[in-house]
């Protein structure tokens, strides 16, 4: 048994749940806990393997993590999206990179479900926020921040920025903790198949809304993030096909942040 709890924040996540969670208890190194967060399901999440705690509102996953990590008591806190299935050896794996004490989070590389790369961290250097090798046949390159996909972290630092409700959030934190000296490692293996922001549609223009806005908040929270006028361009560009939200980058680059 290793020094980790498990968090998997749920929404309706039914048989995709299931198929999830399958692949944390099959791990050649087991969790010592497994925490699902149900937040806000409209059927009330059951899973007798695991403890189980309810919200009755969607509270995003920044809040739902939160909420969740009140009742992580192991050194080692593992993110795992409830659309997420681990190979077999993917704790094993990423515990063995936290043995060095700089390192505050870690992954591997991220497969989707037709072999192609889904996210190997993530990557600012292009003054875009984006996940390196995505879409990708194979990975040329490896980000140097941590999504939370499928991660671990050192319990004691996570705490996610509630204003960010959900999308980049885990950004956020990467930003966060590297700016305070900590480490991150994105592991080179490739150990886990997303099957790609199942629970997305929950939130369904909002989520774009989201998607959008948080990019800005990354930037002006984090300098040597995201650059203004490069996320300025790409969304100028994704507007004409619908996939961004001139209401996020108004609200991205005018709200308030104190």
């Amino acid at each position: 048994m290793s020094d980790v709890d498990v968090i998997v924040l749920d929404i309706d996540g039914g048989a995709m749940l299931r198929a999830c969670l399958d692949s944390i208890f099959a791990q050649t190194l087991p969790p010592r806990r497994v925490i699902v967060y149900d937040n806000g399901s409209r059927v009330p999440t059951r899973d007798d393997r695991a403890q189980v705690i309810r919200s009755e509102t969607n509270l995003g996953f920044a809040g739902g993590v939160n909420a969740a990590l009140a009742h992580a008591t192991s050194p080692f806190v593992a993110l795992i999206n409830n659309d997420v299935v681990l190979d077999r050896d993917w704790l094993e794996t990423v515990v063995a990179a936290m043995n060095d004490e700089k390192v505050a989070a870690a992954q591997t590389v991220i497969r989707r479900e037709d072999g192609s790369i889904d996210g190997a961290g993530v990557d600012w250097s292009d003054g875009t926020i984006r996940q390196a090798a995505a879409g990708e046949a194979a990975h040329h390159h490896i980000g140097y921040a941590v999504s939370a996909t499928a991660a671990i972290y050192r319990r004691e630092l996570v705490h996610f920025d509630e204003r960010f409700f959900a999308y980049y959030e885990d950004v956020e934190l990467a930003a966060r903790l590297l700016e305070q000296g900590w480490h991150m490692r994105v592991i080179d293996e490739i150990k886990a198949t997303h099957r790609g922001s199942q629970s997305a549609g929950v939130l369904g223009k909002r989520g774009l809304y989201l998607r959008t806005r948080n990019r800005y908040f990354v930037a002006r929270l984090h300098r040597g993030t995201g650059r203004i006028g490069a996320l300025l361009w790409e969304d100028l560009k994704l507007l004409a096909r619908g996939r961004s939200s001139l209401r996020g980058m108004i609200a991205g680059l005018c709200s308030r942040l104190s």
